[in-house]
């Protein structure tokens, strides 16, 4: 059960982190934006990493390297959708995450998943698309919804392997705790080489790294760091210990989370966001005792 402490622990982490994002995201580009997640680890990454080279297969390196990828993609798309005008929509596609991840783990990657567990994971979809305020009777797939849904695929692809990789770890002897911990700094380092290697070819690289040091940046620049390194730590690690769909489902406690953050900062949440928060979360609830 230490999967679901650390799933709802790294969620709400990734709440407050999206929330930083978001207001760096008024004044600097999406990609470099997404960067800011990863700098500031680099040392602890490149230390872990140099200490465990020669004990990983190439497996392991290959899982993480998917993982950094898809992570990158899916937090630009998620910038993006954050951007748009659609925003409800596209944050209700993006949200199928849930959906994705299921019929993904179970069809190709040979997850199980109970009947229950189904259900409950059905039902939190169902509060979440609530939440989102989507509103169908003028609803009208567009980039908004493009770029959710693609967001939402990204990261259920990098949450199976980056679980692949912590598996890959724990074949050497490493227990569920170090195994997450460690394919996160190696995701990180790895991430870290992508986005000097495009802000080098954009001849960029100098520029966005004073940007996001600069005193007008630095607060949220620092927070979005620090939360995001958190949250991920116990991310992987949950992933590492529990099954990638229910820590997908429970994860989503993120959206409560957020809308609680908005109430809190003076937003009046509507009926139908009450509605959403009280189904999601007897859906998350109903996966963890009955799953």
């Amino acid at each position: 059960m230490f999967w679901i402490i650390f799933t709802i622990a790294g969620a709400t982490l990734q709440a407050f982190r999206n929330l930083e994002q978001k207001y760096l995201n008024q004044k600097l580009d999406a990609l470099t934006v997404t960067w800011s997640r990863f700098l500031l680890p680099l040392p602890l990454a490149i230390a872990a990493v140099s200490c465990s080279f020669n004990s990983v297969s190439n497996q392991f390196i290959a899982h993480c390297t998917v993982t950094a990828c898809f992570q990158i993609i899916g937090n630009f798309f998620l910038l993006r959708t954050i951007q748009s005008k659609n925003f409800s929509v596209g944050i209700a596609f993006y949200k199928t995450e849930i959906l994705q991840s299921l019929l993904l783990g179970v069809l190709l990657f040979g997850q199980r998943v109970s009947s229950l567990g189904c259900v409950a994971i059905l039902i939190t979809s169902c509060g979440m698309f609530l939440m989102s305020n989507l509103n169908l009777k003028k609803f009208e797939l567009d980039k908004a919804a493009l770029f959710g849904a693609i967001s939402g695929l990204c990261f259920s692809i990098s949450a199976f392997n980056l679980k692949f990789a912590s598996d890959q770890v724990k074949l050497i002897g490493s227990n569920d705790y170090t195994a997450g911990a460690l394919t996160l700094m190696w995701v990180i380092l790895l991430q870290n080489l992508i986005f000097i290697a495009i802000k080098s070819a954009q001849r960029r690289l100098k520029k966005d790294l004073k940007n996001l040091f600069g005193a007008e940046n630095r607060r949220s620049f620092f927070k979005t760091s620090i939360l995001s390194f958190i949250g991920s730590m116990l991310w992987f690690i949950a992933f590492a210990i529990g099954n990638v769909i229910y820590v997908k489902a429970v994860g989503q406690v993120e959206l409560i989370v957020a809308l609680l953050i908005s109430w809190h900062l003076k937003e009046k949440l509507k009926t139908r966001e009450l509605v959403g928060i009280i189904v999601t979360a007897l859906g998350i609830l109903a996966l963890i005792f009955f799953h």
